[in-house]
């Protein structure tokens, strides 16, 4: 499996985590997005986008946040190595 397969993954699990954990650091992405849009008045349709989006951007910073982890490891063993 490829290392962004892994990472979306990954950032897929901590979505999850964070929506149905008693923690609320899985979900501080979505969280940081929320808040930009608890300001505003906003339609059923609207509020329904805004999750979606919530959903996105947290399973996408957790993925980032896997594929650097991952990058900065692999780069640290392969230096070791040599």
């Amino acid at each position: 499996m490829s290392r962004g397969f892994v990472s979306a993954l990954f950032g897929i699990a901590v979505t999850i985590a964070g929506w149905f954990s008693p923690w609320s650091w899985p979900a501080w992405p979505a969280l940081a997005v929320l808040d930009l849009f608890s300001r505003i008045s906003l339609t059923y349709a609207e509020r329904a986008a805004v999750v979606v989006v919530c959903i996105v951007v947290n399973v996408a910073a957790w993925a980032l946040a896997a594929v650097v982890v991952w990058s900065t490891a692999d780069l640290a063993v392969r230096r070791t190595l040599q």
